[in-house]
Order: C-alpha cells, then sequence, then structure tokens
C-alpha cells in the first residue's frame, strides 16, 4: 500500500501538469522557433525548399559527445531536421543538456526555422540511452507488468517524460509495444509488459499519456508485433508464419484499440517478414504493412519511422542505403533512421534530392509525409518548450517521481520458483549462522557488491554478464571441481551466458539460489534444481535495490510472473 506522503507527491505532480498547461502558446511564442509556432504549416511547407523537405524525414544518428561541423552545417542549413541520441553520446548530465541545447540553436538559423525531434530510446529496464554516474534508471516493462498495477506503470512512465525533458530530448522510441508470446524471443524478453495484450494496452497507453503531456512524442514499437520472433532483426531479418487472425487478435490490438481512441501519434515498424501479409519483404519496406494495414485498415494518421536502415534485417533487402531509402520512403514511412555510419548518411543527403528532381520519387509523396511531420512538430514541440520554461517545477516532480517509483519498484520483484522451506531471508540467515561456506558467481560488480552486505563472509567469482562465448564455457569448466568445495552458492543470472554456470552447479550437487537481474526467460529453466529463482527483470537500480532487499530482509513477493505461454 501507498503511504500519505506518496499520495501528496502525486498530488504535486499532477498540480505541475495542471500549471503546464496554462499559457503554453504565449510562451512557444517567445522562444527562437516563433515565426514556425505562429505560421500555418500548410503556410510553412509553402515555403520550404525541395533540400528542407528532404531533410524533414531524415533523423541521424551521429558519433561523440558533440556534433562536428557536417552535422551543425546540416541542421543549420535545413537539409538534416531531426537527430538520435545515443549512450555513445552521453557523458554527464551537463554535457548532454549542452548538446541538445545546441541541436535546438541550430535550426532556428535555417531560412524556416523548424525545431528539430531529438529523439532518443528510453524505454526503462535495459534499454535506457540517456546514461551516466548517478541517473535514476527507471525499472523495465517486464517488473511493471508483473506488479499488476496501472498506478506504478504511470509513475515509471512520468518518471521517464520528466527525465528526457530535464535533458532536451523531445521524441521517444518507445514504448515497446510487443506482446511477448515466444519463450524463446530475446531481443524483447522484460521489454515486454506482458504475454496479455489488454495489460500491455493498458501500460503503453499511460506511457504514451505521461509523455504527451510534457510535450515528448513516443513512437510505439515494433509494428506490427516482435514479441512472438525468436531471433534479432537488429542482426538479421527472417519471417514469421502467425497467422492475420492471430497477428490482428493479439499483437496489434494494442495500436488498434490506441488509434481507434486517436492517442497514437507516432509509430515504429520492424524489419520482419510476417507472411501471411507481405513474404516478400520486411515491415518496413512493405507497403501492404504500412499504407495497407497499418494507415488504410487501421486509419492511423501520425508519423511511421523505421527501424534503423543499418540494421542487417534492412540491408539484406537493398544494396544500399539510397536503395533502402527508396524502399522505405515507398512503403509509407515518413521519418527515415540512419544511425550509425557517417559515409552513407553524406551519400543519402547527397543524392535524396535528385531522386524527387528525376521522378524516381514522388514530391507529392514527400509533401503528405512532410505535412505530418511539421503537424506533430509544432503540437508538441510547443507543449515541450513551453515546459522547459518551467525548470523549477519540472525539476521537483522529476524528484519526486524518483521518490515515488523507488518506493513502488518492490511491486515487480517475483519469486518464480522456489524449493526450499520457509522463507527466503531466513535460509541466508541460517547459512550465515551455520557458517556454511558459501559462494557468489557475480555477472557484474554492482551484483557482487549488493550481495556483499548481507553475505559478507562469502567468496566471490566474476563470471560477467556477456562474456566471449567460448572463454566462458573454458572458465565454467576450469572453476567447475572448485564448485563441490562448497555448502551453497548465489548464481546471479543476466544472459544466457550463466547457463554453463547453472549446470556446473548441478553437475558437482551443489545447492544453488538464483538471482535473475534480467531475464528469467532463460533462469526458469532450472525451476526445478535451484533453490529459488527471483528475478527483478531488469539490472538496474532500484529495481536491483528491491531484488535484494526482497530476498535478503522481507521475504515478500508480490509481483506475478506476467508472461504465460501455451
Amino acid at each position: 500500500m501507498r503511504n500519505k506522503t506518496d499520495v501528496l507527491l502525486a498530488v504535486c505532480i499532477l498540480l505541475f501538469g495542471i500549471l503546464l498547461s496554462h499559457k503554453k502558446i504565449e510562451a512557444a511564442k517567445t522562444l527562437q522557433f516563433k515565426p514556425f509556432f505562429t505560421e500555418d504549416v500548410n503556410d510553412t511547407l509553402a515555403g520550404m525548399s525541395l533540400e528542407e523537405k528532404v531533410g524533414q524525414v531524415m533523423i541521424f544518428g551521429f558519433w561523440g559527445m558533440n556534433l562536428d561541423d557536417d552535422y551543425e552545417t546540416w541542421l543549420s542549413s535545413g537539409r538534416l531536421g531531426n537527430i538520435k541520441i545515443f549512450r555513445r553520446n552521453v557523458e554527464s548530465k551537463e554535457q548532454l543538456q549542452a548538446l541538445t541545447g545546441r541541436i535546438t540553436l541550430l535550426p532556428s538559423f535555417s531560412e524556416n526555422g523548424i525545431p528539430p525531434f531529438i529523439a532518443t530510446d528510453m524505454e526503462g529496464g535495459v534499454v535506457n540511452h540517456i546514461r551516466y554516474p548517478g541517473t535514476f534508471l527507471a525499472p523495465s516493462a517486464g517488473n511493471i507488468g508483473a506488479s499488476g498495477d496501472t498506478e506504478y506503470g504511470k509513475n515509471v512512465s512520468r518518471l521517464i517524460a520528466l527525465t528526457l525533458l530535464d535533458h532536451g530530448i523531445n521524441m521517444n522510441f518507445a514504448p515497446c509495444a510487443d506482446v511477448l508470446t515466444n519463450p524463446a524471443n530475446r531481443v524483447i524478453s522484460t521489454r515486454s509488459y506482458s504475454s496479455d495484450p489488454n495489460i500491455v494496452y493498458n501500460m503503453v497507453k499511460n506511457f504514451i499519456d505521461e509523455h504527451e503531456k510534457v510535450g515528448i512524442l513516443t513512437m510505439m514499437k515494433h509494428f506490427p508485433g516482435h514479441g512472438m520472433t525468436d531471433f534479432d532483426s537488429h542482426l538479421f531479418s527472417s519471417s514469421v508464419d502467425i497467422t492475420k487472425e492471430e497477428l490482428y487478435r493479439i499483437h496489434i490490438f494494442p495500436y488498434r484499440k490506441l488509434i481507434n481512441e486517436k492517442q497514437l501519434d507516432g509509430c515504429m515498424v520492424s524489419h520482419i517478414i510476417y507472411n501471411e501479409i507481405d513474404p516478400v519483404y520486411p515491415a518496413a519496406f512493405s507497403y501492404q504493412i504500412i499504407e495497407g494495414l497499418l494507415r488504410d485498415k487501421l486509419s492511423f494518421k501520425g508519423i511511421v519511422v523505421t527501424d534503423d536502415l543499418e540494421m542487417e534485417g534492412s540491408q539484406s533487402y537493398a544494396e544500399d542505403i539510397v536503395q533502402a531509402f527508396i524502399l522505405a520512403f515507398n512503403a509509407g514511412n515518413d521519418l527515415v533512421l540512419v544511425s550509425h555510419t557517417k559515409e552513407k548518411q553524406v551519400k543519402l543527403l547527397d543524392q535524396a534530392v535528385e531522386l524527387f528532381k528525376n521522378g524516381t520519387l514522388s514530391e507529392e509523396k514527400l509533401d503528405q509525409k512532410v505535412l505530418r511531420i511539421l503537424k506533430e512538430k509544432k503540437d508538441y514541440l510547443t507543449r515541450f518548450y513551453t515546459n522547459l520554461s518551467y525548470e523549477d517545477e519540472y525539476k521537483i516532480a522529476l524528484k519526486q517521481s524518483e521518490r515515488i517509483v523507488n518506493n513502488e519498484a518492490n511491486e515487480g520483484i517475483v519469486r518464480v520458483s522456489s524449493n526450499i522451506k520457509g522463507s527466503i531471508p531466513d535460509y541466508y540467515k541460517a547459512a550465515l549462522r551455520d557458517h556454511l561456506n558459501g559462494l557468489i558467481l557475480a555477472p557484474t560488480s554492482q551484483f557482487a557488491d549488493y550481495v556483499k552486505k548481507y553475505l559478507p563472509t562469502w567468496n566471490v567469482i566474476n563470471i560477467g554478464y556477456f562474456p566471449e562465448r567460448q572463454q566462458n564455457k573454458e572458465d565454467a569448466k576450469k572453476v567447475q571441481q572448485d564448485l563441490k568445495n562448497y555448502d551453497i552458492i548465489l548464481l546471479g543470472f543476466a544472459t544466457i551466458r550463466q547457463i554453463e554456470w547453472a549446470e556446473a552447479c548441478i553437475q558437482e550437487n551443489v545447492p544453488f539460489g538464483i538471482l535473475s537481474i534480467y531475464n528469467p526467460l532463460v533462469a526458469r529453466q532450472f525451476a526445478k534444481e535451484a533453490l529459488f529463482i527471483v528475478t527483478s527483470f531488469g539490472p538496474h537500480s532500484p529495481a536491483t535495490d528491491a531484488l535484494f532487499k526482497n530476498v535478503f530482509e522481507t521475504g515478500e513477493f508480490s509481483g506475478t510472473f506476467p508472461y504465460h505461454f501455451k
């Protein structure tokens, strides 16, 4: 149960939202983008050059903590309309705020002064590109889904939105609306709220609502669904044979509901082939999926963005980045994401305009896409820049959100299985009292530090979070003979690379418990052999704080495993 303090904090945050709703248009008019915010978007479009229109459909990533001269020139001239921030661009809060401030300023010098979308991926859990020492990291979708608490989900969503606002980021490639139906799925995993499409719908609705309040455009992903796969489309493109009926009933359900409620303004498509709809092209290149299914059948009116065109799932279908752009444009995408290679970005900027001049691509369709982008920029960024001006208020709200989420994270901790009598904390207290010889197999140094607070006399072996596979197997084999010298082992489980260590414990017949700090779908295969399996669904605080507290202090596990498979 939440205490009265939490309720008061929530009321304060609500009042902050009401405050920001006042005079937002007037405040926006004082910014460097005043002409854009006050002018009709159709008039803006009519005054744009072809180069500026093409720039608006591009969103590029870059390397380093600052923009180089080329990116600055592209932004200030209007040749590039949008930027994406990655973990590689983040060093500190001050550095990131200065960077996004610079990105915001440069387009104001262009002919039409159109503000940029500044995007990132911030889902919570493992997908948090805004990360540096001292960052408060939101729990994962799996942790929220396990809590079964939509209010908790709303609080986490508000925390993420306010964190982005504080760093000057106005577009989020989230939430992940994938309904997890395949237990072999590794790329989505705890990024999914649930195997129940209704739960996913309720959680992503809250996510979108909290971002919309502060003027951040969300791009719900990965349409029409990635939860049924057993491969990673970042690495290669493959197909799924799911029926249209199942796809529509389960995986498209959250999109369909939100579109019907006019709540969805942004959508990212996957690089997966859905054989029942288009057996030739992955979704990002499929006219049948974007125009036929998403736009015509579901009546989606917002912005469609590709997943990264440099992903292997994209490059295997296009001979180069220009051909990928052609395929993505004709399929119906509005924004084209090119994240990593500057040479490819240069090639695309140099050749894209000519594609419209020579008739390869339709300038009329380009105008339609740019108009959608301009409308969303005017709608969202008016609120965003206004809210930025209320710095004291939103910073207070951010701190309050952090406190609320920190108090609620324990709701998503799940005891997946237990083969011991009594509580888990009592089990470890008895192990210490009886001076049992214990070993910690730690995937991270942070994990070891946490556990040593509770089990100070136990030894530690660092087995790595995601070690090189062959070396990992050799290390596990080398240590295996030593495992039998211990009375009990605590194994930190994060990825498939910890499987060898669990198997080594079984072979040496040493009792072991599992704390899963990320993917419990991997760990739970040892439910019969392990003393217990408890999971936080994510490797960062406050979820991991709650994990260790529940295991070693309270013994309370109120969360319910959110994934269920046939």
